[in-house]
């Protein structure tokens, strides 16, 4: 049975940590391995790029890496406390897989073939992740999980977690991931769905309707369908539409920008937050 949820709190990093995705392309080139190296001189911390053996391999250092967390409990906590305030990667249980095994499971779908043709797979990235499971079928989650037990992220100030208890055999030959584009559009509309939610969590005692949830995915629509793309404007959408006590295109301040000039949407809502405040 596969199963996603939330964690209520931080989990007990040598119950959940055995290894962990770092994705150096989160920051400048160096960076990320620069701040692991500190941390050799306590413990050995193995670790492997996820594109060496791979068409990727020459472009490892902007690319996700495996790190053995085993060795190094002070350099675990260390990494988790940075994974719950920026997107850096994910953590992995596998007590009974080494690092050689794991890394090489994980290889195998860093490409995967959607639709046909090969695409490169960003799996660890924590914003995503888990509209991923959403959308894939139990078949395809026990080829990302290979012979790990559970995977776990932060996302949304949330510890989650994806578990099955139907592992696969870690020395099964790597076959090659496939996901459809319909499968695709699916975790881009969780995705937004979860964004919502979230923002329906963070702003409700302020948003104007009883229903805070309906509230926030609908003003959160209409801020994509006037094409505005990033959450950070998806943000600033919803909290003028609550400094404006409803829907926000239905609004007179909104109305009247809109009927007085060629703005776009995007500088329509710039212009409100200068007249009306953020």
């Amino acid at each position: 049975m596969d199963n996603m949820e939330l964690v209520a709190e931080q989990p007990l990093s040598e119950e959940i940590a055995d290894f962990a995705i770092l994705d150096l392309a989160q920051k400048d080139e160096g960076s990320l391995l620069g701040w692991m190296y500190r941390y050799f001189d306590n413990a050995e911390i193995p670790w492997a790029p996820l594109y060496q053996k791979t068409q990727l391999a020459e472009l490892w250092k902007k690319g996700p890496i495996l790190i053995d967390l085993r060795h190094s409990p002070v350099f675990r906590e260390a990494l988790i406390e940075r994974y719950q305030s920026e997107y850096l990667g994910i953590l992995i249980s596998a007590p009974d897989m080494d690092l050689e095994a794991m890394a090489d499971h994980l290889r195998s779908i860093i490409t995967v073939q959607q639709d046909g043709k090969p695409s490169i797979f960003r799996f660890y990235d924590p914003r995503a992740v888990g509209a991923l499971f959403e959308a894939l079928e139990s078949s395809q989650h026990q080829q990302m999980l290979g012979g790990s037990s559970k995977w776990m992220w932060h996302h949304h100030r949330q510890w989650w977690q994806f578990a099955s208890s139907q592992q696969s055999d870690s020395f099964d030959p790597p076959r090659t991931l496939s996901i459809t584009s319909e499968q695709i559009r699916q975790v881009d509309d969780t995705r937004f769905r979860q964004f919502a939610q979230f923002m329906a969590q963070a702003y409700g005692e302020h948003i104007p309707s009883k229903d805070a949830q309906g509230f926030a995915l609908n003003e959160l629509s209409a801020a994509r369908s006037a094409g505005l793309s990033s959450q950070v404007d998806f943000e600033r959408w919803l909290r003028m539409a609550i400094k404006v006590k409803g829907p926000l295109m239905e609004s007179d301040p909104w109305q009247h920008l809109a009927g007085n000039s060629g703005r776009s949407p995007l500088q329509i809502l710039s212009q409100l937050e200068c007249e009306q405040g953020r």
